[in-house]
């Protein structure tokens, strides 16, 4: 007999309607009544501390930072309005006993009131109230990214991805996307001209459209069509170069093309290695109609293939030439049955440091 699901208590004692109204009152409040509320308690304080110590003058600093979660930019310049004459109130209605303002006291409120209409005007453009407006970036985000998880592949095939954006930030220039057709796993790497938010923009957006493409159209006409779709963007000085693969994980037959992108390394065991290069197409966005032919290859057992992007092997004073090498090299001094969980440390020895983005996928057999 089937033992019944219990029911699980409702949260804080909410039913799912009254959570999901809670919910919705903190991602739209008020703003009339919000900002009413703030502006009366924002001057309250700054009489209250000019003539009792009961209240410090610095307790509008966690009013004025509510405001900035909450509000919008224009009630938001009226609290920030009433912050600063309570603040002159408190300065000129001063009781003698109290002692006058310090100036580094001015000096945080000002900074503060400041900064938090800063930080609305900047919600304000993206069209976000509520302080849970902000999940909205980073759940399209995480989305987005998961793209890129590889999938479960079969008995003998591995893979690893990495993405390290520059300098640690949340978002890359790089995408990585993957999907597995029956037995063919596509992979596509991009990489978006440019660094920091504007390229991590552009980025996320090639990872939406361009991860709809993978897997729905021919390997042969991936290229072409993510060429198509970044000319209509009209990116000004923008391009994206980019490497598509495409693996029979039933005989091991390797199709790489590539659009301005860095050749692929394929490890033959852990003896030598090749990169896999043909006359490359253009970037992404800049040639209509371009042509991205493609090499042929086979991953037998033992094998591997890794694509990376520049970051990896472009350094300060070090030239293409040698970076690859240095990762090739890198490369061949895992045996086979090191490589899992070695794509880390490979990419932090060739290429240390967050001066830009750094992407790599790596991809091998089992031995017979």
């Amino acid at each position: 007999m089937q033992r019944p699901v219990p029911r699980r208590a409702p949260w804080f004692g909410l039913s799912p309607g009254r959570r999901a109204a809670v919910r919705r009152l903190l991602a739209r409040p008020p703003q009339r009544s919000t900002a009413g509320v703030l502006v009366l308690l924002v001057l309250v304080v700054g009489i209250a501390s000019a003539r009792t110590g009961a209240v410090p003058l610095t307790s509008v600093v966690p009013l004025v930072l509510v405001g900035a979660l909450l509000l919008r930019l224009t009630p938001m310049l009226v609290l920030a309005a009433a912050t600063v004459l309570a603040l002159v109130a408190s300065i000129l209605l001063r009781a003698e006993h109290r002692g006058p303002v310090t100036p580094s006291l001015v000096v945080v409120i000002v900074l503060t009131t400041l900064m938090a209409v800063q930080f609305a005007r900047g919600r304000e453009q993206l069209g976000l109230t509520g302080y849970l407006g902000e999940a909205m970036l980073v759940d399209l985000r995480d989305r987005l990214l998961a793209q890129g998880r590889l999938p479960q592949l079969p008995p003998g095939w591995h893979a690893e991805g990495l993405v390290r954006p520059a300098h640690g930030d949340a978002f890359s220039g790089d995408v990585l996307l993957s999907c597995l057709v029956g037995e063919r796993l596509e992979v596509a790497l991009v990489d978006v001209s440019g660094k920091g938010q504007d390229a991590g923009s552009r980025g996320l957006l090639l990872s939406g459209a361009l991860g709809g493409l993978l897997g729905a159209v021919p390997p042969h006409e991936f290229l072409p069509a993510a060429n198509r779709y970044v000319l209509r963007q009209g990116w000004f000085e923008g391009f994206a170069t980019a490497v598509h693969v495409a693996v029979d994980l039933t005989s091991g037959a390797v199709s790489v093309a590539s659009a301005g992108h860095p050749p692929a390394v394929h490890a033959h065991g852990a003896g030598e290695a090749e990169l896999l290069e043909t006359t490359p197409g253009p970037p992404l966005g800049l040639v209509p109609s371009a042509a991205f032919p493609a090499v042929e290859a086979t991953l037998a057992p033992g094998d591997a293939l890794l694509v990376y992007s520049d970051g990896v092997v472009e350094q300060r004073d070090v030239d293409l030439g040698e970076g690859i090498g240095a990762l090739v090299t890198r490369l061949l001094s895992l045996a086979p049955g090191a490589r899992a969980g070695a794509l880390a440390g490979l990419v932090d020895d060739v290429a240390p440091g967050e001066a830009d983005d750094r992407t790599a996928l790596l991809l091998w057999r089992d031995d017979a």
